[in-house]
Parts: structure tokens; sequence; C-alpha cells
């Protein structure tokens, strides 16, 4: 994979700062939010969580006309170099396990929690879904952490702060270190090879329960959920669909998404028979029951999708 100099990546980044999972937080170059594109130190892949914009190095220095630095000259000689016509080699996508990730010391699944109480969740739900605590360490303090399998190990976990308001020193999401999200599916060890034919994507986890919970899927081997870890849908992930035979998928990503829902539903449709659905105004997760069954007689394919609805809302 290619790389440029770290002294000139930080060169580019705006109001960045390294944070202790090794990733760059600053300032997105695509859309301008402020700190919320994240771009690993050491393999240089990054995304925005605003914009959903994601890639290598090369895309990012193609975007900034500075696609010759992968060529090994320096930010110092920008204004007498032009830019290099640098094509990037076609990666491969070969699904390998990631390693395998231990979850913190004194990590136990919840006996009760305010906080998933007050989302509809009961102890059958932190059972089911593994949502713990690993309150001894202060560095996960205050945090719902649950693991992500794959292949029937942990490959990562997430940690979301438990609280709508997040204190200035702590962030919203505390991850694992170095696990590469797009590479993994949350839900994934739940499909049934050649007997799932449909896998409905969502965002999140919390999403995840929620379409889990309405349509009782832990009773249906025929249909499964994920969640994609975002507003986006990696090559690997739809690799790792392909490899367990899914023939249909249903996005349901949240309606702040529309220019994500558009990108992905037609990437998807050159792999899978696509529906695309939505929700209004809530999130999947915070819709009553008859709201949830409700978005799903809104099935659209990523065409009709486009030109009927997106169409008709501003951008």
């Amino acid at each position: 994979m290619n790389k440029i100099d770290d002294s000139d990546l930080n060169v580019l980044l705006v109001n960045s700062k390294l944070n202790t999972r090794g990733q760059y937080i600053c300032d997105c170059p695509f859309c301008g939010k402020s700190q919320h594109f994240y771009i690993s130190k050491v393999t240089q892949r990054w995304d925005c969580k605003k914009c959903g914009e994601s890639g290598s190095i090369y895309k990012l220095l193609r975007f900034l006309n500075k696609s010759y630095l992968l060529e090994g000259a320096t930010i110092e000689f920008r204004d007498s170099i032009n830019g290099v016509g640098f094509v990037e080699e076609d990666e491969k996508i070969t699904l390998e396990d990631l390693p395998i990730v231990k979850m913190p010391a004194g990590w136990k699944v919840f006996d009760k929690s305010d906080y998933l109480s007050s989302r509809g969740l009961n102890k059958k739900h932190f059972i089911r879904y593994q949502f713990g605590e690993a309150n001894i360490i202060s560095k996960y303090k205050g945090y719902v952490l649950f693991p992500i399998y794959d292949n029937l190990k942990i490959r990562g976990f997430v940690g979301r702060y438990a609280n709508k308001k997040v204190p200035k020193d702590r962030l919203r999401y505390n991850n694992s270190a170095g696990t590469d999200f797009s590479k993994l599916l949350d839900g994934f060890d739940e499909i049934i090879k050649d007997i799932t034919a449909t896998a409905i994507l969502v965002e999140g986890r919390f999403d995840k329960v929620a379409v889990d919970r309405v349509l009782e899927l832990d009773n249906c081997p025929t249909v499964k959920c994920c969640c994609t870890f975002g507003k986006k849908i990696s090559p690997w992930q739809i690799e790792k669909l392909k490899s367990k035979g899914i023939i249909n998928v249903i996005l349901l990503y949240d309606f702040d998404a529309l220019k994500e829902i558009k990108k992905y539903g037609f990437e998807l449709e050159k792999n899978f028979f696509t529906n695309i659905t939505f929700t209004l105004k809530k999130d999947i997760d915070e819709c009553s029951d008859e709201e949830a069954l409700e978005v799903f007689t809104r099935l659209r394919r990523p065409r009709e999708f486009s030109e009927n609805i997106i169409s008709k809302v501003k951008m």
C-alpha cells in the first residue's frame, strides 16, 4: 500500500491531533466539518464521520492535487512539481481473519444499565448482544462496550459513551485500537451460508437490535441484520456478504444520509438484488414497533429511490 511521509501528512491535515488509537483527527477536506476526519497514522486510510467519504491516501492526495507526494517528492517542492499521473493499483479483496482482540480487563455484561434501559433494552438484550462495561479502567469508565465477532472470535469492540451528552474530555466512541472496522460486519456470524438469502444493513448495533426485535430475526434463518459501523460500506463488507451466498440486500440507513444511501445503493446493486428503505424523522431504533414495521413497506430499488425520493428532497 502506498504511503507518504508522516511529516508531509501532518502538513496536509488541518487542526490535527493524534488520538490514543493512532488516528489523526482533523477537519474534513471534503465537507469542511471540524474534527470529523479520521486518518490512520499507520495505514493512512481515512474516513469522515460526517459526510461519509473514505478511502486511501491516494484518493485524498488526488483530491488535494498533491499526488506527487507518492512519488517521493516532499511538500517543500510543491511549487515546482506538477501533479504526477500516479495510478493506484487495484486492491485485491482477500478475506482473511483479523487479529483476535481481548476485551478490556474487568469487562462484564451488564446486570442493569440506566442508559440502556432508557433505550428500551432489558437484561435479555444485554446478554443477547453482550452489552457490558469495564469501569475498573478509567479509559473505559462510563462507556457501553460490546464485542464484534467474526468466525466466532472477537476481532474488535465498540465503546459508546453512555449518555447523549458527552463530556469535553471524552469521545463519543472509544473503540478497540487498531481494528479495521471496514473489514467487519456486526452480525456476520449470524448469517448461515447458502440459507440466509437476505441481509438488512444498518448503521449501528442499536439499529440492529431494533430490526432484530421488530422482525423477530432470531427465529428467521433466511433473513439477518448486520451493521456496517457508520454510513459507509466497504468492498470487504460486500465481499463478506457474497462469501455467504447473500442474494438480496435491504439498505436501511438514517434519513440524514441521503447521499450515502444513493451511493451505496448503486454499489450494492452491482452484486445483489438491492432495495432501499428509510425512516421518517426518527432513527430506526427510536421508532415504535408500528413505525419500524412500516419502514419495511417502503422498499425502493436504488434508481427509483434516487429519482423519486432524493430528487424531492433538498440535498
